[in-house]
C-alpha cells in the first residue's frame, strides 16, 4: 500500500514557464546567438565562391553547423520552458536527440573537418608534376558497385559512410527505447523500469542508463579517437587559408564535452550546477565553439581576404605599366642566403625601391617565366591552389611549342597536348581541382574538347546522381570504352595522338581567355600571400642574425611568437 501511495513522474502535472531571471537569459541568449549564426551563414554562402569557402565545400559543414544548432536551441530552452511537456515527452525528445541527431550532426561535421587533410594531400601532387594523376576507376556500366562507390566523389563517398553508420545508431537508438519499461510502463523488459523513491531521483534515473551508452560511445570514438588522429595529422600542415586552425580548433574545443557530461549526471557535487546548467549544456558549449571556428572564423578571413585582393588589384592598377623596368633593374640581384622556399627567385622581395610594385601583373609574370617552382610549391603545399600555376605553366609550355603554319600532323600533336590541359585541369568531369573559370569560358572550351575527351578516356565517371545504376550501354564503342580503366591522358598523351574530328575554334589562342582569368586570380588571391611570406621570412632571418647577442627573454619571446605563428 505504501509503494502505491509513491508519486510518479508518469503522473506529474505539467508545469507553467520559469520566467525567472535565469529562463530570460537563457531566451534571450538563445535568440541572440541564434541571429547571428544565420547572419554568418548568410554571408559565407553569399560568398561561397570565394577561393577561402570554395576549396572548403562549405554545404557540408553548414549543414552539420545546422543539424547541431537545432539541438543547442532545444537545450537552451529546456530551463525555461521544458517543464511544460509531460515530463516522459521532453525525455523521449532529449532521448532521440542525443541518440541520433546529435551524432548525425557531428559526424557530418567531422566528415567536413577530414576534406581539409584530403585537399592537402592531393595538392602535393602538385609540387612533383605539373599534371595531377587522376585516381584509377572503373569505365562502364557493368563493373562491381565498389569500383562504383571508389569512382564517386570524395564528399559523396563520405555521406554514404556516415548514412550507413547512422543507419546502426537509429537501429540501435529505436531498439533500445522499445526495450526499456521506463520510457513506456506498458511494454518492455522487466527490470528496466523506474525506480522507485521522490520525483527528483526518478528524473536522474531518467537521464541516466545504459540505452545512452550508444551515443556515449559514438562521443568518445569522435572526441576521443578520431579528434586527436585528425589533429596529429593536421598539425604539419601550414595553409594560408586558417582551415588548419578552424579544424585543430574544433577537435580542441570538444574534448571536454564527453567527460564533463558524465561527471555532471553521476558526481553529486553537480547537483547545484545541475539545476541551472544541465548535463547537456557541457555538450553545447563544444557546439558553439564549432560555430565560431566554422562560421565566425571562415567570415573574418573572407573580409580579410577581401582586403588584401584590394591591395593587389590597387597596386596592379597604379604599378602595372611602369614595374616591368623597375624589376628588369633589380633581377640581377639575388639573395646571398635563401630558404628553400626563395631558392631559385630572382626578385629582391625586400628592395624598398619596388615596394607595392612586387603586387604587380609585371612581377608575377616576371617569376612565372624565370622560374616558376617556389610559387608553385607554395599554392599547392599553403595556399592549395596548386593547379592553377601548374595550369598557367602548362598552357605556356603549350603555347610557345605550338608551331606557326603547321601541317596536320602537327596540328594534331598540339590538339592532343591541349586535351592534356583540358583532362587535367578544367573539365569537371575529368580533373580532380578544376579551374575556377566563368560558364561563358567553361561552355567555350567544353565546346572544344568534352567530345575528343570522352573518345580518348572514355566515360571516365559515373553520373553522381544515379551512382549505382546500371544500363548496359557503352559510348563510342571505341578502344577506351572497351577498357574497365580510365585512361590517364597525361601518362600516354607521348605516345598517342587524336585522329577525330578537330573543331575549326581550334587554335594557339584557345586558352587565352582561360590563361588571363586564371592569372588575374592568382594576382589578387594566391601572389600576395606568396610576397608576403617571402617577406616576413627575410625580416625574420635578419632579425635572427642582427639580434643573435640578445638576452634570454628576448629570445624566449621570439620563440613564443614563432609558436603562436606555428598554430595559428
Amino acid at each position: 500500500m505504501a509503494d502505491q501511495m509513491q508519486p510518479s513522474l508518469y503522473d506529474l502535472p505539467q508545469s507553467p514557464p520559469n520566467w525567472d531571471p535565469v529562463g530570460k537569459f537563457y531566451i534571450s541568449f538563445c535568440a541572440s546567438w541564434t541571429f547571428l549564426l544565420l547572419l554568418g551563414v548568410v554571408f559565407l554562402v553569399i560568398n561561397r565562391k570565394n577561393p577561402i569557402l570554395k576549396i572548403r565545400g562549405i554545404g557540408l559543414s553548414l549543414t552539420a553547423i545546422l543539424f547541431l544548432h537545432v539541438y543547442w536551441i532545444l537545450a537552451q530552452i529546456t530551463y525555461p520552458i521544458g517543464l511544460t511537456l509531460p515530463v516522459i515527452l521532453a525525455y523521449d525528445i532529449q532521448y532521440f536527440f542525443m541518440g541520433i541527431w546529435f551524432p548525425l550532426g557531428v559526424a557530418l561535421f567531422h566528415a567536413s573537418n577530414t576534406r581539409f587533410l584530403h585537399v592537402a594531400k592531393l595538392q602535393k601532387q602538385y609540387t612533383q608534376s605539373p599534371n595531377l594523376p587522376r585516381k584509377k576507376g572503373c569505365n562502364g556500366a557493368d563493373t562491381s558497385w565498389l569500383c562504383r562507390l571508389r569512382n564517386l566523389d570524395y564528399s559523396m563517398r563520405i555521406l554514404i559512410y556516415i548514412g550507413l553508420g547512422i543507419i546502426v545508431q537509429i537501429l540501435l537508438t529505436v531498439g533500445m527505447w522499445v526495450m526499456c519499461l521506463k520510457y513506456h510502463p506498458t511494454f518492455g523488459i522487466p527490470g528496466t523500469e523506474l525506480p522507485g523513491g521522490t520525483i527528483a531521483q526518478q528524473m536522474i534515473e531518467l537521464s541516466r542508463g545504459w540505452e545512452w551508452w550508444p551515443s556515449a560511445l559514438w562521443q568518445v570514438i569522435w572526441t576521443w579517437i578520431i579528434a586527436p588522429v585528425m589533429i596529429w595529422k593536421a598539425w604539419g600542415i601550414r595553409d594560408t587559408l586558417g582551415w588548419r586552425f578552424q579544424t585543430i580548433g574544433c577537435c580542441l574545443s570538444n574534448l571536454h564535452a564527453t567527460p564533463l557530461w558524465l561527471i555532471s549526471m553521476y558526481v553529486p557535487a553537480f547537483e547545484p550546477v545541475n539545476q541551472y546548467f544541465a548535463p547537456s549544456e557541457w555538450i553545447h558549449l563544444s557546439v558553439m565553439m564549432f560555430e565560431i571556428f566554422t562560421v565566425f572564423v571562415p567570415c573574418w578571413l573572407v573580409v580579410r581576404h577581401h582586403r588584401l585582393r584590394k591591395r593587389a588589384a590597387d597596386s596592379n592598377a597604379k604599378w602595372g605599366s611602369t614595374s616591368q623596368a623597375t624589376l628588369r633593374a633589380s633581377g640581377s640581384l639575388e639573395w646571398k642566403s635563401a630558404s628553400v622556399l626563395e631558392k631559385g627567385l630572382t626578385i629582391d622581395f625586400l628592395d624598398k625601391e619596388l615596394g607595392e610594385r612586387l603586387f604587380t601583373m609585371s612581377a608575377l609574370d616576371h617569376v612565372l617565366n624565370e622560374n616558376p617552382g617556389p610559387l608553385q610549391k607554395f599554392s599547392a603545399l599553403r595556399d592549395f591552389s596548386g593547379e592553377n600555376i601548374a595550369f598557367l605553366t602548362s598552357v605556356a609550355y603549350w603555347k610557345t611549342s605550338f608551331p606557326e603554319g603547321a601541317n596536320e600532323d602537327q596540328i594534331r600533336d598540339a590538339f592532343t597536348r591541349a586535351l592534356v590541359i583540358y583532362t587535367s585541369f578544367i573539365s569537371p568531369r575529368d580533373a580532380e581541382f578544376p579551374i575556377n573559370l566563368a560558364s561563358k569560358d567553361l561552355k567555350h572550351l567544353e565546346d572544344i574538347f568534352e567530345k575528343p575527351a570522352r573518345i580518348v578516356c572514355g566515360e571516365a565517371r559515373v553520373d553522381p546522381a544515379t551512382p549505382f545504376a546500371s544500363d548496359g550501354s557503352h559510348g563510342s564503342g571505341s578502344e577506351a570504352d572497351s577498357s574497365h580503366d580510365w585512361i590517364e591522358l597525361g601518362e600516354v598523351a607521348g605516345r598517342i595522338q587524336y585522329v577525330g574530328d578537330i573543331s575549326d575554334a581550334f587554335d594557339a589562342a584557345v586558352f587565352d581567355r582561360a590563361q588571363a582569368h586564371i592569372k588575374y586570380l592568382v594576382l589578387t588571391n594566391t601572389w600576395p600571400k606568396f610576397v608576403s611570406e617571402i617577406q616576413q621570412q627575410r625580416r625574420s632571418g635578419e632579425t635572427e642574425r642582427s639580434g643573435g647577442t640578445g638576452n634570454s627573454s628576448s629570445s624566449l619571446g621570439s620563440r613564443i611568437s614563432k609558436l603562436m605563428h606555428s598554430v595559428l
